[in-house]
């Protein structure tokens, strides 16, 4: 492994990489970890080439720059320090330890001549903190501070001094002879922070014996208008109490002394690094496991690996590659923080879902089933008086809808919950709409006066009437879709698995609001043909379908919401199916099945004049009709009528009491126009069912 003197010069140059940068502050560490466990032989030769941001030791180096300035100005007075006591100067020492601060030890150390007495002189006090005793002695007397190796000395001393702050004092005395005032002006060199000079971290071998960083400030005097270093006071800031933080800096924390050996941990990538506050010492953090990731071994009491443990085995083994070592093991799926393998998502039972998707698969494959049989039977009367065309938009708006239920197969996710809002209510609107429509129409003819008025609402008007209310709901999907669209959130069941189910935003209220108002517009219309007579008309199963739909429809959404959402996806998935058998099967059904039924028994709708009775859309039988004229002929005219905005010129049908005058016709039927308005018709005699009363006419 490359030793720390290899890289010093490299690294004091500034020419390494980040990588090679966080080596060699290894390596100090390793270097730290080495001299405290040799014998050193005095002085304090071991250094390590870092810098850093002292920034925060700042406020205790007051006490240094005090005692500094406060020799500058007796050597400006006396010219030496000869006229103090040893004990003035270990006084000053001592008081600078005393309290409780990060101030391990403070010196005074002065050039050669300053104390005539004393060519070389430095008392020196540290705070023992284990004794709880501050000890002072004369450093002098174990080391030549004065050499080039002492950096707390020779670095002060080779600082430049051409910006030192030069401050001129009056002093004010009384002369005992003339008892008059004398003034004496004093110029002298007032040091500040910047002045001092800050050490790179060393061991003081001989001092403390322990690794510091020493602060001096210079003591300085005046001659000639030229500063001179006469000496430093000094105060140490003990690094093994100070403790190394290896961990990465958060952007948000602010930088610390030394933070120079910040990023130098070895955590891998699974795991994030957390510091101990163990000291001036490499290791002193724990790798504990990301969020979304668990530790091996889930037994262990104290579930992280130790810093120290990892690089001794980097150290070891000469490599800083993993191997898949020190690594947490990842959660299970869904899981933010786990301890274990617990699952902490719902697994979805596929075979529940697949078989909602059988039955909605059959529901598809009869919708289809039911066009074909529509596009055989257009010409039918019962096909044809319902409107082909409205009856195909039904199925395909019931297509549409079921096709919903396989895009949220599986997983829901963001992008499948915006997916679905298109088939879905794009079919809705296609299905309800064709049979909204239908049903105004027939609102529309009876409301203004059936045959007696011209009305003209052929298929191509009321299609006319749809194109624009597609529009609406597809201008509204696609500005959802670009502006906000639905994503895929998280949820928790009753038991405290998470799932994914789509989110319920403002956007889609507004939708089920719109869908609702078109289903209560279905709801009045019905309500105003309710006393139509119900010959070639389904309003009556219209009717039901929107009732359903919104009764059924209403209660199945609301299921979802505070059922389904804490059963788990498999009930929500079942309740999207059950969606569909509201709003399609059964729909489908009420509107479907009396026509092909009526195709089956090859007679016309039940709901139909049955021997001189008429039935309604809502089912009640009016009373009889008594054998007039003026009886018959209304009836006559309303069934007309009905019949009339359905059908096309060529268009035949069966009325059950009605026959031709055998001069006409010799089958039983009677054939009228397609057309709205007043029926011209040939001399017609019409029989009641009991074959005593006949009237004829030549213009209904």
């Amino acid at each position: 492994m490359t030793s720390w003197a290899d890289v010093f010069q490299t690294y004091k140059q500034g020419d390494l990489t980040v990588t090679e940068q966080i080596k060699a502050v290894q390596l100090a560490l390793e270097y730290v970890r080495h001299v405290e466990t040799n014998q050193c032989t005095g002085g304090t030769g071991e250094i390590l080439t870092l810098t850093f941001d002292h920034t925060p030791w700042i406020q205790y180096t007051e006490p240094a720059v005090r005692t500094a300035n406060f020799l500058t100005k007796i050597l400006a007075l006396d010219g030496d320090l000869s006229q103090f006591d040893e004990s003035i100067y270990y006084s000053m020492v001592r008081n600078n330890v005393h309290g409780d601060t990060l101030i391990y030890g403070s010196a005074i150390a002065v050039e050669p001549g300053v104390i005539p007495t004393k060519p070389k002189y430095c008392p020196y006090a540290y705070n023992n903190r284990s004794s709880s005793t501050v000890t002072a002695f004369d450093i002098a007397i174990s080391y030549d501070y004065q050499t080039n190796t002492t950096e707390w000395y020779l670095g002060a001393k080779d600082k430049d001094r051409s910006n030192v702050t030069i401050t001129k004092d009056v002093v004010r005395s009384l002369n005992a002879s003339t008892k008059s005032n004398s003034y004496q002006y004093m110029y002298q060199p007032l040091a500040t922070y910047q002045d001092g000079y800050w050490t790179r971290p060393y061991f003081d071998c001989g001092g403390g014996n322990i690794w510091m960083s020493t602060y001096s400030a210079p003591i300085l005097s005046w001659n000639n208008g030229t500063v001179h270093f006469r000496g430093v006071a000094t105060i140490d800031i003990e690094l093994t109490n100070i403790d190394i933080n290896q961990c990465d800096l958060d952007k948000n924390e602010a930088a610390k002394a030394l933070d120079i050996f910040r990023g130098t941990h070895s955590c891998q990538p699974t795991t994030v690094c957390t510091p101990l506050n163990q000291g001036f010492r490499a290791g002193s953090y724990l790798c504990k496991c990301q969020d979304g990731y668990y530790f091996p071994n889930t037994s262990a009491v104290v579930k992280a690996f130790r810093g120290v443990d990892i690089e001794t085995y980097f150290k070891s083994s000469n490599s800083s590659i993993p191997n898949g070592q020190f690594q947490c093991l990842k959660c299970s799926r869904g899981c933010d923080t786990c301890v274990d393998s617990t699952p902490c998502l719902y697994q979805i039972n596929y075979a529940v879902q697949a078989f909602n998707i059988f039955i909605i698969s059959i529901l598809i494959v009869g919708c289809i089933i039911v066009s074909a049989v529509i596009i055989k039977y257009k010409k039918e009367l019962v096909i044809k008086t319902a409107s082909p065309i409205f009856l195909l938009l039904t199925c395909l708006g019931a297509t549409l809808m079921c096709s919903s239920v396989f895009v949220m197969y599986g997983e829901v996710t963001s992008f499948t919950c915006t997916l679905q809002i298109w088939p879905f209510n794009l079919g809705f609107v296609i299905m309800y709409g064709a049979l909204l429509l239908k049903t105004w129409r027939i609102s529309v003819i009876f409301k203004s006066g059936g045959a007696t008025k011209r009305i003209n609402l052929p298929d191509k008007a009321l299609l006319q009437r749809m194109i624009p209310l597609v529009i609406v709901f597809t201008g509204y999907l696609s500005v959802w879709t670009a502006l906000d669209p639905p994503y895929a959130y998280t949820v928790k069941t009753s038991s405290g698995l998470k799932f994914f189910t789509c989110s319920m935003t403002w956007w889609k209220y507004a939708l089920y609001g719109g869908e609702a108002l078109l289903l209560l517009v279905g709801v009045y219309l019905c309500f105003t043909v309710r006393k139509a007579p119900a010959h070639f008309n389904e309003s009556k199963f219209i009717t039901w379908a929107t009732y359903n739909a919104i009764i059924l429809g209403s209660f199945i959404l609301m299921l979802t919401q505070f059922v389904g959402l804490s059963g788990g996806p498999d009930v929500v998935y079942v309740l999207l199916m059950a969606q569909q058998q509201v709003f399609v099967t059964i729909t489908l059904a009420l509107i479907f099945f009396p026509k092909f039924w009526a195709l089956y028994r090859g007679t016309l709708d039940d709901s139909t004049v049955y021997a001189n009775h008429v039935v309604t859309i809502t089912g009640r039988v009016k009373q009889p009709l008594p054998p007039t004229t003026s009886r018959l002929s209304e009836s006559f005219a309303l069934t007309t009528a009905s019949a009339s905005v359905q059908c096309n010129p060529e268009d035949f049908f069966l009325i059950s009491g009605y026959q031709e005058d055998d001069n006409l016709s010799t089958t039983r039927t009677t054939k009228f126009s397609s057309k709205v308005g007043p029926l011209k018709l040939a001399s017609l005699q019409v029989t009641d069912s009991n074959g005593g009363h006949s009237f004829s006419s030549t213009d209904t």
